[in-house]
């Protein structure tokens, strides 16, 4: 039920949900500063009519005397329109009244407490009075009562009241109608966003919302958004760029399999020529079966499902490691391997990853360098450890260095070919550095050699 009842509010379009709570907060605001307004006023007018019950009080005792034993007011006093008194004597009697009759006979004289103003009520009207003992020689000798009626207190409650029924509900109505307005106004430039964005469909992310803006909220998410579009659209760029280039490099094997397939079909041939073309098709699955292991590697990282296992580990156990495996390589070609390990360095990674990276790095750097020597540096630098590979190789011209770390990228791609390289190698070796928090760069100069230096952060 509760559910439903959310999604039905969800419905509702956002503006009048905004007017809906501000009209609400509005309405609660007004209530409360009304309430404590009129209940301040009620308190101020009770107070008023007490204290004027209290100044008449004084007044007629003040021009009271006595003649024949009994209380007598000054025929010239001039009380307050509406102040009623009467006279009692020491048995509670009346001597002297100027009370209304239905007033004079439901006030309990005998049950009220001198000095204190009390509230009675008579058909159709509340009397506030004041009852004043007066004493001579030690005995209380009168009782003097004074009254007016609480009409004079309640006139300005009822009109505020009433001011308060009409002020209320107009504002509210008034506020409903301008907050409407406001978040129309507000929320115009949402629509406009929305309304450009279904626009934009994943076939067409080059187009962005190109809205003016600020650097308000609205602004910002509009910024944000074409940041994200561009963001999309290179993904989405590198995604058709890989998978075109990935079936371009499996289409190849692909039809060398099925040509040889297809001639060892048609006809019957000898043992070797049987041999020959199985060590063909071999040779082929075991170069897809390369290139689909690092596109595996390479599409966990993206989704990061390629866990890294993390341990304690000596760097410069590494570099000799992957430098002793290389030396055959290097001397093949007539060149010299070194590595200058100047820091003892341990770091947390993972060592199955790292000695991929190094390994692609050197392999990497024997294979384009004819002549002279690879040289493998490890070193402190700052709170990072720096590994560089710097070889003296034919080196990378300017124009192809920012693109060298991405999918299927190659320099010269007849000889890549030739020497069975997929373009994935520097890629994975630019995701291995960010994932254990370092990140890889690298410096060349045409005909003289390239360095590539790897910071990963120290334990």
């Amino acid at each position: 039920m509760r559910q439903r009842i959310l999604a039905r509010l969800g419905d509702i379009p956002l503006r009048w949900r905004l007017t809906a709570w501000y009209v609400l907060l509005l309405a609660v605001i007004l209530g409360g500063f009304s309430a404590f307004i009129y209940i301040n006023m009620s308190l101020s007018l009770k107070k008023g009519l007490d204290a004027v019950l209290l100044s008449q009080g004084e007044q007629v005792l003040s021009s009271m005397d006595t003649e024949n034993g009994r209380p007598r007011l000054d025929p010239n006093l001039s009380l307050l329109p509406g102040t009623y008194f009467a006279f009692y004597d020491a048995n509670g009697k009346i001597v002297s009244t100027n009370l209304p009759a239905d007033l004079a006979a439901r006030i309990p004289v005998a049950g009220l407490a001198g000095n204190q103003p009390v509230t009675v009520e008579t058909p159709g009207t509340e009397w506030r009075v004041l009852l004043v003992p007066v004493r001579e020689q030690g005995q209380q000798a009168y009782r003097v009562l004074v009254a007016r009626s609480e009409e004079e207190a309640e006139n300005p409650l009822d009109r505020l009241l009433l001011f308060i029924l009409i002020a209320i509900p107009l504002t509210l109505v008034l506020a409903a109608g301008g907050g409407f307005f406001l978040a129309r106004r507000a929320l115009s430039p949402i629509d406009h966003i929305a309304a450009k964005a279904r626009r934009i469909s994943a076939t067409d992310l080059q187009r962005r919302l190109d809205l003016p803006h600020g650097n308000d909220e609205v602004g910002r998410l509009v910024a944000t958004l074409d940041e994200m579009l561009d963001r999309l659209d290179r993904a989405f760029q590198r995604q058709r760029q890989f998978t075109a280039d990935a079936s371009h490099e499996l289409r190849t094997p692909l039809a060398v399999i099925r040509s040889q397939a297809e001639a060892v079909l048609q006809r019957r041939h000898s043992p070797g020529e049987y041999r020959q073309a199985l060590e063909v098709i071999r040779d082929q699955t075991e170069w897809m079966g390369n290139l689909v292991a690092k596109l595996l590697i390479l599409a966990r990282s993206d989704d990061s499902q390629e866990q890294l296992e993390r341990e304690p580990l000596d760097l410069g156990d590494l570099v000799a490691g992957v430098t002793a495996e290389f030396q055959g390589m290097a001397a093949d070609k007539g060149l010299l391997l070194k590595t200058r390990i100047k820091d003892q360095l341990s770091i947390q990674g993972d060592q199955t990853r790292l000695t991929q990276l190094l390994a692609n790095l050197v392999e990497n750097a024997i294979k384009y360098t004819p002549a002279g020597e690879v040289i493998i540096t490890l070193e402190r630098s700052g709170r990072e450890a720096l590994l560089q590979i710097q070889d003296t190789g034919v080196g990378i011209p300017a124009e192809h260095l920012p693109h060298i770390f991405e999918r299927f990228y190659r320099v010269d791609k007849a000889r890549s070919r030739a020497e069975g390289g997929f373009g994935l190698g520097l890629a994975i070796c630019d995701w291995i550095a960010r994932a254990h928090g370092g990140r890889i760069t690298v410096e060349s100069t045409l005909g003289r050699g390239t360095t590539f230096k790897v910071r990963l952060p120290l334990e």
